[in-house]
């Protein structure tokens, strides 16, 4: 064997490949969910569609395109992100100062999310970063935070089966009951009946493609 050749040890390869599956899986699992918010921004656009609400329709189409640019930026490092911004605002974040803070929040959604780490994950103080964050954002991080995981909480009711129960736990609700107070306070009424409504427009477009011309009874 010449020195320049190299031959790993089998169970250093086998915990690489164990590793980079991991990734890969954690990687889908959070792109699956992306996609379920977007899902979610759509249909309550056609909801309010249906209602006559032309603003409150084009306010989600908006947000679930604001959202595919977002992880697309992410993905692509940043080039295409919703949170870019052709004007900073005056004592805001850095476009990547924002992907970073809406990547990490993202990520950590079925946890406690604290704003002392957050500000040091950007090397500045809480103070500091408390009012970069409302001059970016246009609300404090702690409601945006509470806003990211109703948004999760919505994709996850509409694109599984899960109980609500499960679904306050996976977006950092302390249980249920702290669940459909923040949802209520956000939305404007019970994620049981927005779920139920919501699933019920869904069938009905379902119908509507499969019978053109037919009205649900």
């Amino acid at each position: 064997m010449t020195p320049a050749q190299f031959v790993m040890p089998a169970f250093a390869w086998r915990r690489t490949h164990r590793d980079a599956a991991g990734q890969r899986a954690s990687m889908l699992e959070q792109s699956s969910r992306d996609l379920s918010v977007v899902t979610a921004q759509l249909i309550e656009a056609a909801c309010r569609a249906k209602d006559g609400d032309s603003h409150g329709t084009r306010a989600h189409i908006a947000r679930a395109v604001a959202l595919l640019d977002e992880q697309s930026g992410s993905r692509l490092g940043g080039q295409n992100s919703a949170l870019r911004l052709t004007q900073i605002p005056r004592g805001g974040f850095a476009a990547w100062q924002s992907r970073r803070l809406a990547a990490y929040v993202d990520a950590n959604l079925a946890g406690k999310i604290v704003i002392k780490n957050l500000a040091a994950s950007l090397d500045l103080s809480v103070g500091h970063f408390c009012r970069a964050f409302k001059r970016t954002f246009g609300m404090p991080a702690r409601i945006w935070i509470r806003q990211r995981r109703i948004e999760l909480a919505q994709g996850l009711m509409l694109t599984t089966g899960a109980s609500l129960s499960e679904i306050a736990l996976s977006c950092g609700m302390s249980d249920q009951s702290h669940f459909t107070r923040s949802f209520r306070r956000i939305v404007g009424e019970a994620p049981s009946s927005w779920r139920q409504t919501r699933h019920g427009t869904i069938e009905e477009r379902v119908t509507e493609l499969a019978y053109p011309g037919t009205k649900p009874p």
